[in-house]
């Protein structure tokens, strides 16, 4: 048995819990989900820091994590030894622990110095883990975070087995991830998947309507692949990826917007005449580079501000700053239908920022809606105080309503004692990232409470003798059936449920369910 089994299936069987009361941590303050998601994320760290059990410390000191020698915090718990290791210039005093059981428990007691006070409020994630110990000194790596959250799937393959447990690739065979149902003329829009990891490097045969190629997509090293495409014309419009005898066909609905015969000669883009539209009479640019006209710059503040983005301050100002700029980035990012921030914080006049800002159903940011127990609804997240993931499009609140009314009707009328469709974590206050997650940062997407038999919700893993498998089924069944939702970004690690084709698996959502929705067509 090699020392990196031997790390594994040791560690398989400790309870952090007893763990944690040795050396000091508050075990009540880390739940027993965010325990195992420690117990992942933190053996991916030693996969990282040991080339997988490999290095001279690991093998010499059985250090796993590069511990270096903290005295006098680690009396007790290790000794010094003065090695030599890549990453520095000279001898450098480690930790040397005397076996495999001793650096587990020395690795969390390192963890209880002063620079990791606070550790239990960073334990919900990976992401929120890791960043921490990044932001307090452990690694001077820009890509730590990353480095180790792609070691992921390899850790909890490892913890599975050494429980018995055979996790099968997650993905065995051309899968799309995300892609719009509907988009209109002239609209740049992506489709992303992911493909087996056997396949990284080939380039995909993409087909438009069988007639017009999409030459050099490529699969990348994790399996994901991704491209954009803009529609010149309308109709129902057909994609083929293939990749060897594997074949994804995708429909996309491609419509005239109601501002079809506007130009770049257009000085003001065509206003819709329904209830909610705005017209906004531009100069010239605003934002980052923008021309930024006083009368220009409040007639956008004053639109972003009745749309619920107040931080860009006060509307009758003619003042710029990171709030402004930071609103329209959010606004462009939420109109693309991208989970993550990605815009050039600029409204160009006529483009298409502009007429987004103009439209009727144009995104509001709000607080996602209250618990209605009369519809079979909670929103947990509200009712977390010490959580602030609240906030979201108003498209994504219409999408969760809808949901719930469904799933109450269509499953809890005839199943009373069922647990509620209860909604965790959508988006911060203002957007933006979140040490919680990668992505929820623009509120077009959602996390869900897995229901429990007794009728309760959370806390659990789908692999749980209390986990409610029909109302789980009934639920994804309520999410997929919303027009907006992406249904290849409902992510749930559920096997019976991912053989029914009712979501997609994806690293740490085995103890939720998250899904995510397009935005609509302007109007």
């Amino acid at each position: 048995m090699s020392l990196l089994d031997d790390l594994v299936n040791n560690y398989f069987n400790k309870d952090l819990g007893l763990i944690f009361t040795k050396i000091g941590i508050e075990p009540t303050r880390i739940t027993e989900i965010n325990r195992q998601i420690l117990k992942e994320v933190t053996l991916a760290q030693w996969l990282l820091e040991s080339t997988r059990g490999k290095s001279d410390l690991a093998v010499n000191a059985n250090n796993f994590a590069g511990l270096k020698w903290r005295d006098p915090d680690m009396k007790g718990f290790a000794e010094p030894l003065k090695i030599k290791v890549p990453s520095e210039p000279e001898e450098v005093e480690f930790c040397k622990f005397i076996d495999i059981d001793a650096f587990i428990i020395g690795y969390w007691k390192f963890l209880t110095r002063t620079p990791y006070k606070g550790l239990e409020d960073h334990a919900n994630t990976p992401e929120n883990f890791l960043g921490f110990l990044k932001a307090k000194g452990y690694s001077s790596d820009p890509k730590y975070v990353s480095k180790v959250v792609d070691l992921l799937p390899e850790a909890q393959k490892l913890l599975a087995n050494a429980g018995g447990v055979t996790i099968p690739a997650s993905v065995e065979q051309l899968q799309l991830i995300r892609a719009p149902k509907e988009v209109e003329v002239e609209q740049n829009f992506r489709v992303e998947g992911v493909a087996r990891l056997t396949d990284s490097g080939k380039v995909l045969s993409i087909m438009i309507d069988n007639q017009f190629p999409i030459p050099n997509v490529a699969i990348n090293q994790d399996g994901k692949w991704q491209f954009d495409f803009v529609f010149k014309q309308q109709g129902d419009r057909r994609l083929i990826v293939a990749v060897d005898n594997q074949t994804l066909e995708i429909q996309i609905k491609v419509v005239v917007p109601f501002d079809h015969k506007d130009n770049e000669n257009t000085q003001q883009p065509t206003a819709s005449s329904l209830p909610g539209a705005k017209v906004i009479k531009l100069g010239g640019s605003v934002g980052i580079g923008g021309v930024n006209k006083a009368d220009d710059v409040k007639a956008i503040k004053a639109r972003l501000h009745e749309l619920g983005y107040k931080w860009v301050g006060d509307p009758n100002s003619a003042n710029i700053d990171r709030g402004l700029f930071d609103a329209i980035k959010l606004f462009q990012s939420i109109i693309a239908g991208r989970s993550t921030i990605n815009g050039d914080g600029r409204v160009d006049v006529g483009g298409i920022t502009h007429r987004w800002l103009q439209a009727a159903n144009a995104p509001r940011w709000e607080l996602m809606p209250k618990s209605d127990l009369d519809n079979g609804f909670v929103n947990g997240e509200l009712e977390d105080t010490q959580d602030n993931h609240d906030f979201g499009t108003h498209w994504l609140a219409d999408v969760i309503k809808v949901i719930a009314q469904d799933y109450q009707n269509s499953y809890r009328n005839t199943h009373p004692k069922a647990a509620p469709f209860a909604i965790n974590d959508v988006s911060l206050p203002h957007g933006g990232d979140t040490p919680d997650h990668h992505g929820h940062e623009t509120g077009m997407m959602c996390d869900v409470y897995l229901p429990k038999r007794n009728g309760a919700f959370g806390g659990i893993f789908w692999s749980s003798s209390e986990y409610d498998q029909d109302a789980t089924r009934a639920i994804l069944k309520s999410i997929r059936k919303q027009k907006l939702v992406k249904v290849g970004a409902v992510f749930f690690n559920d096997k019976k449920l991912i053989q029914e084709k009712l979501c997609t698996p994806m690293i740490g959502h085995d103890h939720h369910i998250h899904f995510e929705i397009n935005p609509p067509l302007r109007s």
